[in-house]
């Protein structure tokens, strides 16, 4: 392999290699590493990838396959098969990496702080050549943005989980258990061509509802008249996922509490669609919305004083735990950066065309959450506990979009029931005009 000597640098990354359940043989389902899956589309275990940033040529690098294993699980592809099943340049048999490396004598080779690196130091580099300081920032920083492919492949898993939720909704009843829920929606999503989900489903229902992340599922769905159903799933597609929430009546029907609730949530969320554009301040956002709720909660009576002293004293925080979305891509909680998730990356800078976020306002009347707030004589003063008591019952609500932001606002991608009419209206058997869905396989 002649390959022209001159300073440069270059990428090494491996994915994820293939793992088993402890002590014994049974394979463990195989996900690609996020990072690995952007630079070379690979959904199979044990590739290495090696980018010459001076040339901009892609090794693609596949494990070497033991003959016993083919035995069991095939023969794998050949060099030329794979070069036209992933966009590289090169393929380049593991045992002759090391050559490789050594031909293009890298100044600096860029690596994350995770990679196994034993083939680089097999290959007699030292770690003076290998930097941490600038991949994984420039992965996150290019993911941020996504291409029109990318941006399709989201829409299908969205579209999916939108008609996975619409099942749900339809199935629902007091007396099933949430497992059957979760089961239902995981079916819908394969169907869909999502075979795996994003994310561990929630699927919480009555007082379970107010838990951020119930992933126990294994409760009966209680008979009541203010019972909620809170079902936070997404289905992943070709390694990107999606994030959708809905909050529904088990019986069918909101109480007019569990409908004041949702329907301020609904306002929130809908406030903070109708602001989603490029140059929208992340940050702004977040604190509009607050307001917005915390104009609610004094309507309705369950917080008592002004919106701006409340809003300084954090009160609101009380009912609204989490923070308003994040990005979504190859990791349905997108990194942005090292230290981070999407909130805390977009605090200083603009959205931006081609990001995708969540927007994910909730209100819940969390118990402990409420008891912390009130066992102080400074906030407790602020809360009306009589009428807490009234809505204590309604448990928690969230709605969760997931949202394209393009060149003139925002396209949302998601597509499954969301007011109080339509809700009630799927529940009752009735077909929704805009969400007649062809399957999507």
């Amino acid at each position: 392999m002649q390959i022209d000597q001159k300073q440069r640098s270059i990428i090494y990354h491996r994915g994820q290699v293939g793992a088993v359940r402890n002590d014994t043989d049974i394979e463990l389902d195989f996900r690609q590493e996020s990072h690995f899956y952007y630079l070379t589309g690979v959904d199979e275990p044990g590739f290495h990838v090696v980018v010459d940033l001076e040339t901009n040529k892609v090794y693609l690098v596949p494990p070497t396959i033991p003959e016993n294993d083919i035995v069991w699980n095939g023969s794998p592809d050949s060099p030329d098969e794979l070069l036209q099943k992933y966009d590289a340049d090169e393929i380049v048999s593991e045992s002759d990496l090391p050559g490789l490396l050594t031909d293009l004598d890298p100044v600096t080779i860029h690596v994350l702080d995770t990679t196994d690196k034993q083939v680089l130091y097999a290959a007699g580099i030292t770690d003076k050549k290998l930097s941490t300081t600038y991949l994984r920032d420039a992965l996150n920083e290019a993911r941020l943005k996504k291409f029109p492919w990318e941006i399709e492949t989201i829409r299908l898993a969205v579209y999916g989980s939108s008609q996975a939720h619409k099942a749900v909704m339809q199935q629902a009843k007091p007396g099933l258990s949430e497992s059957h829920l979760e089961g239902l929606f995981r079916w819908i999503c394969s169907r869909n061509g999502m075979s795996r989900q994003a994310y561990i489903p929630i699927v919480a229902s009555g007082p379970r509802s107010t838990t951020l992340h119930y992933t126990r599922n294994n409760q009966i769905i209680p008979a009541g008249p203010h019972t909620l159903v809170l079902v936070d799933a997404g289905g992943e597609r070709g390694c990107y996922g999606s994030d959708v929430t809905r909050t529904f009546p088990a019986t069918g029907v909101f109480s007019a509490e569990a409908k004041t609730i949702y329907n301020i949530v609904l306002k929130m969320q809908e406030s903070v669609l109708s602001r989603l554009r490029p140059g929208a301040m992340w940050s702004e956002l977040e604190r509009h919305v607050i307001h917005v709720l915390c104009s609610e909660l004094i309507r309705i009576g369950v917080l008592v004083g002004e919106i701006d002293q409340l809003v300084d004293m954090g009160i609101p925080h009380a009912f609204f735990i989490h923070g308003l979305g994040h990005s979504v891509g190859l990791d349905v909680h997108d990194r942005v950066d090292s230290a981070g998730y999407l909130t805390n990356f977009l605090q200083g800078r603009p959205l931006e065309a081609n990001m995708i976020v969540t927007v994910e306002p909730g209100l819940y009347f969390n118990d402990s959450m409420l008891d912390i707030w009130t066992q102080y004589p400074g906030y407790k003063s602020f809360f009306d506990l009589d009428v807490i008591r009234r809505y204590r019952v309604v448990g928690g609500v969230r709605i969760e979009d997931t949202v394209l932001i393009t060149k003139d606002g925002h396209e949302n991608l998601t597509l499954a029931p969301k007011t109080v009419k339509e809700i009630e209206d799927i529940m009752a058997g009735q077909q929704l005009s805009n969400s007649n869905f062809s399957n999507i396989l």
